[in-house]
């Protein structure tokens, strides 16, 4: 059974070193504030070298599956209560627009 665990995100930019699965990592969330704006995370290993950087949230599809070669204990999926397909505004981010880790 898959273990779910939401991001504790604020509608701003933000940084935090988390544990998924039983790596920790160092995350930041960003917004890229252009028309077609949205948030995007970077990911770094403990010690703040970068695994990932500028990862657009893109609701519908586990975001980190293009990175399966660097060995993340999960995926990455973006949504809001109203639709799993929605990516969360900049307003919204952390009450009704969620990023969640799923590990298996």
């Amino acid at each position: 059974m898959a273990t779910v665990y939401e991001f504790p995100l604020l509608p701003q930019a933000q940084q935090m070193s988390i544990t998924l699965g039983t790596v920790e990592y160092q995350v930041r969330f960003g917004w890229c504030d252009t028309p077609d704006g949205g948030w995007f995370i970077d990911i770094a290993d403990i010690d703040g070298n970068p695994l990932v950087q500028g990862l657009p949230l893109t609701a519908g599809e586990n975001v980190l599956q293009q990175f399966d070669y660097l060995g993340f204990p999960g995926e990455i999926r973006v949504m809001t209560d109203s639709s799993e397909l929605v990516e969360p505004t900049y307003a919204n981010l952390g009450t009704n627009g969620k990023v969640l880790f799923i590990s298996p």
